[in-house]
């Protein structure tokens, strides 16, 4: 098959054989590397407990009423606790060097969110003057970490007070004059190699609702060195990358020596074939096609968004059925071609997102069309907005649908090029711009203040995330695919599949026909698009039905 062909020459432009289990080497090496050379100084760190400590009143007692039950000072424990947490880090020299706390570029810290730090101490170090070093190197800081902050005497010295203060035998202290320290630096630091300890921070949350669990770390050694997060769940990180490229690898040696059995769920054919047609599902049929062509080495098929009209003419006069049309709805040529239903699309008219409205009625749309309503302001309160209006070429299967099922007639004349003035026809009675596909109406709708367009919703998605566009409901529906038959919401359609005629059985046509209306690689390709597949297991999809 062409498929191992082209895995063999890739190899053979590799090298051959021996260059690449030589590369696969180097990357699995890779990783060591950098561990052990690159990267030697390395401090890895690890939250294995962040929760409350919390007992709460109503855990005192089994009476209805805890609070009634409970000693007034156990129950003042109580509340106190219930706002409390602990927070337990490990920190470990990972790399294969040393570190002293000349490393360090910027030290390493934690802040804890709201929460305010209570009590710390260092427990389980390896060594007992690296927990009596760890100890005399913490400082505590609000908000900003300055250089010179508290340390942990002055934070055991203010946790006796605000113990006696919340069990009633201390002075009466405002909240406000309590120091707030929100984060811990390690000063100094220096870890031998295999070196680790555990830092224990008891913090307090001021408020009510649920306590927070944010820990977040600063700190930078100097050089290539490194402190990780050993919690964190990276998705792109020097081991899996060179994982990925020892599988590819390996895979192509694999499969360029002992070849790839075909696919029996695809009915493969070789030979050339065209598919033209509608540019709002071209992007995906160009996916699928290529899905079939790397399944059946043998079968070369292009792609090319011409327009729904232009694509059925060019299946029309295909002499050897080898062209194959995409068409956002029935076709005019429909009664002189075979044709497939495909799946349905939606469609919506669009607006820029200054014009500040969200839904339109048809019949302003038809106003609007023939020139009666010119400027924004004369459908919503705020001020002057011209109307400029974006479509498609007459080419478009998009602009038919829109005419047909939306406007209920043909548009006004094109009196634009810029889109903005009409500096193409003075005496038209709107400003009307055409653009050649969907995408470049939305980029225009997006950019051109008072614009309003239409495209499909794959088209919409981008710019309408960005707040740069408004999709409108039409008559105050949207579409809704269980409303759909209702005739609810009418700008949406049925996407065809033309040809000249049937295609003949074991040709690529008919193989190519099956793969894209009933294969799941292909109906996923179009689920992930937005588009839902006229076939089911059931049979043909009750929306495909309709239109």
């Amino acid at each position: 098959m062409a498929l191992l062909e082209l895995l063999g020459q890739l190899v053979d432009f590799l090298g051959g054989v021996g260059p690449v289990l030589f590369g696969i080497v180097l990357l699995i090496a890779a990783p060591f590397f950098d561990r052990l050379v690159v990267r030697r100084k390395r401090i890895s760190f690890r939250v294995l407990y962040n929760s409350k400590i919390g007992v709460g009143p109503e855990g005192l007692s089994d009476s209805n009423d805890p609070a009634e039950a409970t000693p007034p000072q156990l129950l003042q424990v109580a509340r106190l606790l219930e706002r409390m947490s602990i927070v337990v880090i490990r920190l470990r020299n990972s790399g294969s060097y040393d570190i002293d706390a000349d490393d360090f570029e910027k030290p390493l810290s934690f802040r804890f969110g709201g929460r305010v730090v209570w009590n710390a101490r260092v427990s389980e170090a390896t060594t007992d003057q690296l927990r009596a070093k760890l100890r005399e190197g913490l400082r505590f800081f609000p908000e900003d970490d300055n250089p010179d902050r508290d340390t942990l005497v002055t934070v055991r010295e203010r946790l006796t007070v605000r113990m006696a203060r919340w069990l009633g035998g201390g002075p009466s202290v405002p909240d406000s004059a309590e120091p707030l320290w929100h984060g811990v630096r390690l000063d100094g630091l220096k870890l031998k190699r295999g070196e680790k300890a555990k830092l224990v921070v008891v913090l307090r949350e001021s408020g009510r609702g649920e306590i927070t669990k944010v820990v977040e770390h600063a700190g930078k050694l100097k050089d290539a060195g490194m402190i990780k997060d050993e919690g964190e769940n990276r998705r792109i990180t020097l081991p899996r990358v060179s994982a990925g490229l020892v599988i590819v690898l390996s895979a192509v040696l694999v499969l360029s020596q002992l070849g790839q059995p075909q696919d029996r769920t695809i009915a493969c054919a070789s030979g050339d074939l065209r598919v033209v047609g509608s540019s709002v599902v071209m992007p995906t049929m160009k996916a699928i096609a290529r899905d079939y062509a790397d399944a059946c080495g043998n079968a070369r098929i292009t792609t090319e968004a011409t327009g729904s009209v232009e694509g059925t003419r060019a299946a029309l006069q295909s002499a050897k059925n080898d062209v194959i049309a995409l068409s956002d709805g029935k076709s005019g040529l429909h009664d002189q071609l075979h044709s497939e239903k495909l799946a349905t699309v939606v469609f919506y008219v669009v607006v820029n997102s200054g014009v500040g409205l969200t839904t339109i009625t048809r019949e302003d749309l038809h106003r609007i069309n023939a020139g009666e309503v010119t400027d924004w302001k004369q459908l919503r309160d705020g001020p002057s907005l011209p109307i400029r209006i974006i479509s498609r070429g007459p080419e478009s299967g998009t602009r038919q649908l829109y005419e047909h099922r939306v406007l209920g007639t043909g548009e006004n004349v094109l009196s634009s090029d810029e889109c903005r003035e009409k500096d193409r026809n003075p005496g038209a009675p709107v400003i009307r711009c055409e653009r050649g596909d969907n995408a470049e109406v939305i980029q225009q709708v997006a950019t051109v203040p008072g614009a309003i367009g239409y495209a499909d919703a794959l088209s919409i998605a981008d710019q309408r995330k960005a707040g740069a566009i408004t999709a409108l409901t039409l008559d105050g529906k949207a579409f809704d695919p269980a409303d759909a038959a209702k005739a609810g919401y009418p700008f949406w359609t049925v996407e065809y599949l033309y040809s000249h005629w049937k295609p003949e059985p074991g040709s690529l046509a008919a193989g190519f026909l099956g793969f894209v209306r009933t294969h799941e690689r292909a109906q996923l390709r179009l689920s992930e698009s937005g588009f839902l597949p006229c076939t089911t297991k059931q049979g043909l999809a009750e929306l495909c039905v309709l239109r």
